[in-house]
């Protein structure tokens, strides 16, 4: 990113005014003080959408604005210079941009990783030109040389939006548009200016071409500013960031700001070593700097007062690259050829002892969707292929399909696989190419009458304008979310009193949870904790254990008995109608409007009728999602202070980190509850052996193969048929004692409940998938970790001990369609008498 010269702006502006492009420096370098703060880290992965207004994960600057579009970003006259710049940092990560950048000579829009050490990784768009986008870096704020700029073609990119994407490991930068990689850097081809610091993320847009900036600035910007073309606006709809690392906070270790150097509060810095190096397609990258240099400079001062040298005039070179495909691979199965016209797909690690004709095979090091390293076997000098968040998922631009010269008879039927072995290749279901990222019409059928249309029961466009309609509400976490938790959990502990007395917390769960969930959806609760059991509480659950039996029958659903099920539906619908008709009775203008005046945040049910006045697709996503957002949290809620109640030890451990963070009374923040890891250890723990959705199934898209499962050992290739139920277990998975280390004092037995196995262990690449994964992955899950940790912090800090009642038998699990507790959780509080 490139900032103007500060001094000239002083000249020619008054002190107070905004530095029109001083968006890059650092006001406290760790390499050359050593009374930096620490930075705080993400340690996680957010989807931030702008149109639903500021994010409070961000500061502004320059006064951005926000509307449908998303975040606008406006330079009207000299001085302009609007950005936001994340609050937090990320060590290694992946982050995706929708960007619309803003037209206008000498205009310059910026999305930029950048970090206290003045490290740089750039996407940069100059208004003057609409076909090219540019790639840039920088370490340590060394500008030596300018040779590493590149220039990629864009074509219209000022028309509608784009997704810019920057994936940053310790072993390759990788820039993308749309999907496709358009340029990669090693550290090796860094020559030692490779950016291996905490990154903060900024996004925003200055004038180049101002008059205040050298020559050289006002050239590389396209040429003079003319603010009476403007105003000029960059949009950012939306910014997705994975941080691969884990933690609280990053600081430094000593000032050689190499990666190794950094170190992580509370979690673990994850450098992604080992990946392979993304290919750009012949043409992906126009131009580079070559030798010459860049025309600007001082963009990576550790003081605010910045200078730029004059190095105009800049000559780019020309790069071309090429890739080659290969026809084949060997040991397919049996009846089985290369495809290369459908989706990639992974070769079989089995495979990797043969010898195939065109060089053999290669194991090279991938990376899943979280950022943990992932070992493939692929053909030698592969083309390889990334998804569409820029993850490596392919060693050969093939797929293996059912030969149709070869296929049996009655292959039209739908079939039902399920071995223990596939829960290895999880990875596989939920991602491989989109070819298990479907329910299938069976399952949408079977559940139709309760779940409808919903996201969880369809596929394809439908699934996908299901998922765009609910995540904005979910993207952040918002003050009415905390002042929800907070109201129903003081009447939940009203309810457990404290004196010792035996309550069966999962039920309580149950109605608080409901409660809770039908106020964030409608704005008012069913009130399943003051009445004990509402109606439609009752008829809720009694659709969800009809619906789970109809399901499973399949065929013969015709033969169980329903009439229940469609009195409770007839329930359910009749509550929720005057709500849907209240909300649809504003048009999307007033329920705006409506929100402004009461200066109160709009329900989700407002908020969505503010896109759709389809009553019937507003139905059904409030089904759906009261059915993740009772049923998931109450069993993790339910199977947390069971396993606390069995081990006292880790109920007072809990209750000495919070009653230090937040002591008895005060209500956590979301970052007080961030910065507790004993309770996330805890929670972790819990959704470890309890996951929510204990089994699931997909269905094969198309005709393919499985990497194990056949064979008489299990460990060959299989072929799966297309429309095949593939039935999968995050339970079976996540107990699988293969996937541990060995037993020791920090690594107990898999069955056992320890929290404190998450202080040194971390899971392998989809080892841990309690809210799924891939492109399914849950929406809410960042609202119900909330709520399960706010909770429970609440609940702790009421009470100093937690005794168990349940006894043999009691630990008994069931599972309908979420996993919850046979018989409860049958404890006794005792109310704290001191802190």
């Amino acid at each position: 990113m490139r900032t103007q010269s500060l001094i000239s702006t002083l000249l020619s502006y008054s002190f107070t005014a905004v530095p029109i492009a001083a968006q890059t420096y650092t006001t406290c370098n760790p390499l050359t003080s050593g009374s930096c703060p620490a930075n705080p880290a993400l340690g996680r992965a957010v989807n931030i959408d702008f149109t639903d207004g500021p994010s409070d994960s961000f500061t502004p600057q320059g006064n951005p604005t926000y509307d449908s579009n998303g975040a606008t970003f406006t330079v009207a006259k000299p001085g302009d210079s609007p950005q936001v710049a994340s609050k937090w940092y990320i060590m290694f990560g992946h982050v995706e941009f929708q960007v619309k950048p803003a037209p206008g000579v000498g205009i310059v829009s910026s999305a930029v990783l950048q970090s206290d050490a003045l490290d740089e990784i750039d996407w940069e768009w100059v208004g003057g030109d609409s076909n090219q986008a540019q790639s840039n870096y920088f370490s340590k704020g060394q500008t030596t040389t300018y040779n590493r700029g590149a220039f990629h073609p864009d074509p219209n990119n000022q028309a509608s939006f784009r997704t810019y994407t920057i994936d940053w490991t310790a072993d390759q930068i990788a820039w993308q548009i749309d999907g496709k990689t358009v340029r990669t850097l090693t550290p090796e081809g860094a020559q030692g200016q490779y950016p291996q610091t905490p990154m903060m993320v900024k996004m925003g847009a200055w004038s180049g071409g101002d008059s205040a900036n050298q020559p050289g600035t006002i050239e590389w910007a396209g040429g003079p500013t003319v603010y009476g073309n403007g105003p000029f606006s960059m949009v950012v709809k939306s910014v997705a960031v994975t941080d691969y690392s884990t933690g609280t906070q990053y600081s430094y270790s000593g000032t050689s700001g190499t990666w190794q150097s950094i170190q992580s509060q509370g979690g673990k810095i994850n450098s992604g070593g080992g990946k392979a190096v993304a290919p750009a397609d012949s043409g992906s990258t126009s131009s580079t700097s070559g030798s010459a240099p860049i025309p600007f400079s001082g963009t990576h001062k550790d003081e605010a007062v910045t200078t730029r040298a004059n190095v105009y005039p800049w000559v780019a070179t020309t790069l071309a690259t090429s890739t080659t495909a290969p026809t084949s691979y060997p040991n397919l199965p049996s009846g089985y050829k290369i495809d290369p016209t459908v989706s990639p797909t992974l070769l079989p690690s089995s495979a990797s002892g043969a010898s195939p004709a065109d060089g053999g095979l290669e194991t090279i090091t991938a990376y899943d969707q979280r950022g943990f390293p992932t070992v493939i076997v692929q053909v030698k000098g592969a083309a390889k292929h990334y998804n569409d968040q820029g993850f490596l998922i392919t060693g050969s631009p093939a797929l293996a399909v059912r030969s149709s010269s070869t296929a049996e008879a009655g292959d039209s039927g739908i079939d039902l696989y399920y071995h223990s072995e596939l829960d290895r290749d999880i990875d596989w279901k939920l991602t491989s190419a989109g070819l298990f990222a479907g329910k299938g019409e069976n399952f949408t059928r079977d559940w139709q009458n309760f779940l409808g249309h919903g996201i969880f029961a369809t596929d394809g466009e439908e699934w996908a304008t299901s998922r765009q309609l609910l995540r904005p509400y979910f993207a952040q976490t918002r003050v009415r979310d905390f002042q929800i938790f907070e109201t129903y959990v003081q009447q939940l502990l009203y309810l457990i009193n404290g004196q010792g007395q035996e309550v069966d917390i999962s039920k309580l769960f149950y109605g608080f949870t409901l409660d809770a969930a039908t106020d964030f959806l409608l704005g008012r609760s069913v009130d399943s904790l003051g009445n004990g059991d509402s109606k439609f509480a009752h008829a809720f659950s009694e659709v969800q254990r009809i619906q789970n039996t109809r399901a499973r029958a399949g065929p013969f659903q015709h033969l169980v008995p329903s009439k229940n099920f469609w009195k409770g539906l007839k329930v359910m619908d009749s509550f929720i109608e005057p709500f849907i008709q209240d909300a649809l009775n504003y048009s999307p203008e007033e329920l705006d409007e409506k929100e402004v005046k009461t200066e109160t945040e709009s329900t989700w049910l407002q908020s969505v009728a503010k896109f759709t006045r389809d009553r019937k697709v507003i139905r059904d996503q409030i089904i759906n999602i009261l059915l993740a957002g009772r049923d998931t949290t109450a069993g993790t809620l339910s199977f947390l202070f069971k396993e606390l109640s069995a081990h006292p030890n880790a109920y007072g451990k809990l209750r000495r980190q919070i009653l230090e963070k937040v002591g008895p009374q005060q209500a956590p923040s979301y970052e007080d509850l961030k910065n507790m890891p004993y309770l996330q250890h805890c929670i972790s723990e819990t959704l470890r052996i309890y996951p929510a959705v204990p089994f699931n199934m997909r269905v094969s898209l198309k005709d393919t193969t499985l990497p194990r499962g056949g064979g008489h050992d299990g460990l060959s290739p299989i072929g799966i048929k297309k429309d095949t139920i593939i039935g999968y277990s995050a339970r079976y998975l996540h107990l699988d004692p293969a996937m541990y280390p060995a037993m020791s004092a920090s690594s107990p037995p898999v069955l056992d409940f320890s929290p404190e196995r998450w202080e040194t262990w971390t899971p392998r690449p989809w080892q841990y998938i309690p809210f799924n994964g891939g492109p399914r992955i849950c929406i809410g899950q960042q609202f119900a970790l909330t709520q399960i940790a706010y909770t429970t912090v609440r609940i702790v800090q009421k009470f100093d001990r937690l005794e168990k009642y349940w006894g043999y038998g009691d630990d008994r699990v069931k599972s309908e369609i979420v996993m919850s507790p046979v018989n409860g959780v049958k404890v006794g509080f005792f109310r704290a008498t001191k802190p």
